[in-house]
């Protein structure tokens, strides 16, 4: 992208070398406004230009200083309109950071000269919607008229205000849900729709207050003056609060996620935080005595609310106290923190900020799902403030919630009309709504049934038949990512009652899912997939079932694993359970052992191969392997460490004889030639990174052959022929058991 920005900059007019950067929020806007600054002063043509940055972010100043320090420019800052005309009248080629904020309105008022008639200026403006940016904009149209000029935007510019001209380049919100920098936002409205005369609409939910239709005539049935007196007003808030605190604990807390209120007024803001501590304590006494979905109470009762507020002159105390930046960051910290965690002194415990016009934009908190919308807001603000929420943040945070208070989304087309239509579009399709995440419910749990039923499986209950159907991994892989569809839309549509049209075959999909898992030793079929909030309904159902996923399968060497395989009722499941408790065995607990995990993995191949299809015959052969498995665990040790040096003892026994069997002498040999080439090895192996040392590990070899060749072991047979692969060998043994030798 900075490149085709770069590319426009070269235009023959100031209007052809200006336009409108379109980067949603939350997809790295800022980065890409750092690496434009560097591409320029990286290109032969532009690395002379003044450019001027207009913005009124500190982190972005910061971002900036360093950006500059790495092509070899320093930022200059302008925190006032005297010394952003003093570094403007420059012809120097430098890096001028407006910081707005820093400007007094009366500042801005006044009518710039003409400062500079270069056209190797480019003057970038952090989000360019802002109406703070018009006076300066207009007088830095006057000051520098040849400059050229990009605005850069997380939302799509109002069709009114496209003073940069037309769009350099996009990427939209689309696009960023797409590539998975964002998530979709799922937008619910908890307000009626009702006209006046629609009394029992009225009562069944929040008056909405955004429509101006009628709105005296609804506010005074309701008993206000005015929408500020009902949004502000304690009963109204502390009704609102009630059902905030509900859905957050319902839907948002079980997975450890965040909660951002905004309120229609710093006064509304304080009111809040009183009404939802209220709320949290009467939930957490209703929960200390029934809790059906294992909230985590502990966590709970250190979950703490907090304002965010801006200050103004004459602030009562009890608004002074939220104003307090010290306070601000503190509670930014803590609330950014993932829950339980700490950091410098602060905890995590920040479950819920409650703000007025602060941290709606440039604020970036993954942690945070749902923000409550108790205030009426349109156009861009709308956009920026909802996209606090479609931050990525973990595996169990698919998407963001917005639960409006005000009746926005009633009027939604309304309140981003200030778009072009194709621009509405995009926003209308990157948000979603209940009634969507709940037909994508009923169309994954659809999927589901159907991939099971198309392979000849209707009862979700016939464990075995999953077990057969599962011997076909391909098959076993379309469940796991038909399961893990179906776990995502249910987490997004429960706990509403919709959702409870499909429990039942979940929590039986769910027993198969771990059953199967310790069936096949496979872990990619677990619980690790499944949120929290889901897990206290499927944790419970599998305790009815006696299934207990934290049970590790049972060994092939366990005397009760056969009676374990005589429950299954089919004989192919008989023989996939011993087939894959044998590959558990070979591949985890003989990687020690290469030789005998080599043989015993010939052996399954070859029993598989030779009986295709034929599960009498394979289960029976099978049997017979798992008995040698466990014959040979329980072999003779001659008084050498069945883990260290039994590997050792077995690989120069075959080298040497064979499958023959050894009489006493052989084996007095076998056993003093294993110790010691066991000696040596321990020996060099206390070497510090012995491994990555090429001389170290030609020396070890060098030590073993010396062994082999030696008078004690020099009649021995194939071992001076087969010194060489033995040598091999005895290496490959020693840095598979490496950390149990050292």
């Amino acid at each position: 992208m900075q490149v085709v920005a770069v590319q426009s900059i070269e235009g023959k007019t100031p209007r052809e070398r200006s336009g409108i950067i379109w980067h949603t929020q939350g997809s790295g806007k800022s980065l890409t406004m750092m690496f434009m600054v560097r591409a320029m002063y990286r290109h032969t043509n532009l690395s002379q230009w003044k450019v001027v940055f207009i913005t009124d972010r500190t982190q972005l100043e910061q971002q900036l200083a360093e950006t500059g320090q790495s092509v070899g420019f320093t930022v200059k800052p302008a925190n006032s309109i005297a010394k952003l005309k003093e570094l403007l009248r420059s012809d120097s080629s430098d890096l001028v950071m407006a910081m707005i904020h820093k400007f007094q309105e009366r500042e801005l008022r006044e009518t710039f000269p003409e400062l500079n008639r270069s056209s190797n200026i480019l003057v970038m403006t952090d989000e360019a919607h802002r109406s703070q940016y018009t006076l300066l904009g207009t007088n830095l149209d006057k000051a520098l008229p040849y400059a050229s000029r990009i605005g850069y935007t997380g939302t799509p510019i109002d069709k009114t205000e496209k003073v940069f001209g037309d769009y350099i380049d996009k990427y939209t919100m689309g696009q960023s849900i797409e590539d998975g920098v964002t998530l979709e936002i799922v937008y619910t409205g908890r307000t009626h729709n009702a006209e006046v005369s629609d009394q029992t609409g009225m009562d069944a939910a929040f008056a909405d207050v955004f429509s101006e239709y009628n709105l005296q005539e609804r506010l005074q049935i309701l008993g206000y003056g005015s929408r500020d007196a009902y949004l502000e007003a304690h009963p109204t808030i502390a009704a609102k609060a009630r059902d905030m605190v509900q859905h957050y604990l319902q839907w948002i807390f079980p997975n450890g996620y965040k909660a951002q209120v905004v309120a229609t007024s710093r006064e509304a803001a304080v009111r809040y935080k009183e009404h939802l501590d209220a709320a949290l304590a009467e939930e957490i006494a209703k929960l200390e005595q029934a809790n059906p979905h294992q909230l985590n109470l502990d966590r709970l009762s250190r979950l703490k609310t907090d304002v965010v507020i801006s200050s103004s002159h004459n602030d009562l105390p009890h608004l002074k106290q939220y104003s307090n930046s010290t306070r601000h960051d503190t509670t930014i910290k803590s609330f950014k923190l993932p829950f339980d965690a700490r950091d410098q002194g602060i905890a995590g415990d920040v479950g819920i900020v409650i703000v007025n016009n602060m941290l709606l934009t440039g604020f970036d908190a993954p942690v945070e799902q749902v923000m409550y919308l108790d205030r009426v807001i349109k156009a861009h603000n709308l956009l920026q403030a909802v996209a606090r929420v479609n931050r990525v943040g973990g595996a169990n945070k698919d998407k963001g919630f917005v639960v409006d208070y005000v009746g926005i989304g009633h009027h939604l087309k309304r309140a981003i009309d200030n778009y072009d239509e194709r621009e509405q579009q995009e926003i209308e399709e990157t948000l979603s709504f209940p009634e969507d995440e709940i037909r994508q419910l009923e169309d994954d749990h659809r999927a589901i049934l159907a991939l099971l039923k198309q392979n000849g499986l209707t009862d979700l209950n016939d464990q075995d038949a999953f077990f057969d159907l599962f011997y076909d991994e391909d098959v076993r892989f379309e469940f796991m990512l038909a399961f893990k569809k179906l776990t995502r839309s249910l987490n997004l549509v429960y706990p509403a009652k919709e959702a409870l049209n499909y429990m039942r075959d979940y929590q039986s999909l769910t027993a198969v899912n771990v059953l199967a898992g310790q069936h096949f030793r496979d872990q990619r079929l677990s619980m690790r997939g499944i949120p929290p909030k889901l897990r206290a309904l499927t944790d419970q159902y599998l305790q009815s079932r006696g299934i207990d996923e934290k049970v590790k399968p049972i060994s092939i060497l366990d005397e009760d694993f056969e009676s374990h395989v005589q429950k299954h009722q089919r004989v192919k499941t008989k023989a996939a359970a011993i087939e894959h408790a044998l590959r558990h065995h070979i591949d985890i607990d003989l990687a020690d052992d290469p030789e005998l995990q080599a043989s015993f993995s010939e052996a399954l191949r070859a029993i598989l191969e030779q009986f295709k299809d034929n599960w009498d015959k394979i289960y029976q052969e099978l049997e017979k392997l798992r008995q040698k498995v466990r014959e040979a665990e329980n072999e003779p040790t001659y008084g050498l460490d069945r883990k260290k040096q039994l590997p050792l003892f077995r690989m120069f026994k075959r080298e040497c004889f064979g499958e023959a069997a050894l009489t006493d002498d052989m084996v007095s040999q076998m056993v003093a030639l294993t110790q010691k080439v066991f000696t040596v090895v321990e020996q060099e192996l206390q070497l510090t990174s012995f491994w990555e040392s090429i001389p170290a590990r030609k020396k070890l070899r060098a030590e073993i052959q010396k062994v082999l060749l030696s008078p004690d072991f020099f009649q021995i047979p194939n071992l001076m022929d087969n010194r060489e692969q033995i040598i091999s060998r005895v290496m490959e043994i020693a840095e598979k058991n490496n950390d149990r030798i050292v």
